[in-house]
């Protein structure tokens, strides 16, 4: 969601904020929860 919020929105301000919270009301649930999961970034090599 996101990604497309950014379709409307370029930057992280009160506005997209307000986007996710109409599009996606639990948007914050869903990014502490993905925030929380044990991944770290590998080096790939790319």
């Amino acid at each position: 969601m996101n990604e497309l919020v950014h379709l409307l929105e370029r930057n992280h301000n009160d506005n997209f904020i307000a986007l996710m919270n109409r599009f996606m009301p639990k948007w914050r649930a869903h990014r502490d929860e993905l925030n929380s999961l044990p991944v770290s970034h590998t080096d790939w090599g790319y």
